[in-house]
């Protein structure tokens, strides 16, 4: 049986409490319709002034809770995502004290994206892919109470993994009786790292078949991905790879992403704030290695394929 769960009532935290909106069976597919990330405060047009005074406590706005019927702790959901259905826009913000670079960027900014059917071009000397996936999936927690949806678990939640794209089959512990399957926070398309806070954040329809294995429990969220890591869209014309070795993987990755704003503005001329925000969609920050310790290595790939022209201009 197919549902469809619109996306009238949001909730915005994680809390077993809730009512669940409805009940389904194993093996149903259920049609979420999601709100963006705002809870459908940012709209296309927005100032950045305008973008500052939303009401940061209503994100992410999640469409749920659905209850599985005959699913208790030690249980597991199989989520297979079969499709996603963007709108045609999304957005890219930058918040005072939020994001990896917080202390560089102290003002509010905003980038609005036009989304075509697989690509969009609405940052300047850039065609970029689009790969569609919900930032957040995730059932109730175990714990009694109410929690903001910034933190993932074991119960899955705001794990931001951008490869949850059609045709992946997501494994989830269920924590509570009935599970209470929440889904939102969807991006048209997101680095690896998310690093100004944001990934190109849009409402989005995404249908997703649910299957309840019974007494098959789960340390954690567990991912089945066949591949390939990028499409040729983005693969097809090889990466600028920029290194950064720390004791502090997170200021590694800082230098990383500052050198690639640097190179995006002078190849582009991007302006500080526009190369941060391309970094969260399209950076890709990888842990190179861990093992010379104390010092830890980052990689920040970036692709030459997106790039509308071609350049001789170097970091």
């Amino acid at each position: 049986m197919e549902h469809f769960l619109d996306r009238s009532t949001v909730v915005n935290r994680w809390n077993q409490d809730y009512p669940n909106r409805i009940e389904i069976e194993s093996g149903d597919i259920v049609r979420f319709e999601m709100r963006d990330s705002s809870d459908g405060q940012v709209k296309p047009g927005m100032s950045a002034t305008e973008f500052e005074g939303i009401d940061k406590t209503r994100i992410h706005a999640l469409t749920g809770p659905v209850g599985v019927a005959g699913s208790e702790p030690g249980d597991r959901l199989v989520i297979e995502i079969l499709d996603y259905a963007h709108e045609g826009w999304g957005w890219s913000g930058l918040v005072e004290g939020l994001g990896l670079l917080a202390e560089d960027f102290s003002e509010p900014f905003l980038h609005t994206w036009k989304l075509e059917a697989t690509s969009t071009r609405s940052m300047p000397g850039l065609t970029i892919p689009l790969m569609p996936f919900c930032g957040i999936i995730g059932v109730q927690p175990t714990e009694k109470g109410e929690f903001r949806t910034r933190p993932p678990g074991s119960f899955g939640g705001n794990l931001d993994v951008r490869h949850l794209t059609a045709g992946t089959r997501l494994h989830l512990p269920v924590q509570v009786p009935g599970a209470g399957l929440c889904a939102g926070d969807a991006h048209a398309a997101q680095g690896d790292g998310e690093v100004c806070l944001n990934g190109m954040e849009a409402p989005m329809t995404v249908r997703m078949k649910v299957d309840l294995l019974k007494n098959r429990p789960l340390q954690g969220p567990y991912l089945e991905f066949s591949g390939p890591m990028e499409p040729p869209a983005i693969d097809s014309a090889g990466y600028h790879v920029f290194i950064e070795s720390d004791e502090d993987p997170r200021e590694a990755s800082k230098r990383v992403v500052r050198r690639v704003i640097d190179y995006l503005g002078a190849r582009l001329g991007l302006s500080r704030e526009q190369a941060y925000i391309t970094c969260s969609v399209l950076l890709r920050l990888k842990i190179s290695q861990l093992v010379n310790a104390p010092v830890m290595t980052i990689s920040g790939y970036f692709p030459e394929a997106v790039f509308d022209e071609r350049s001789e201009v170097m970091p």
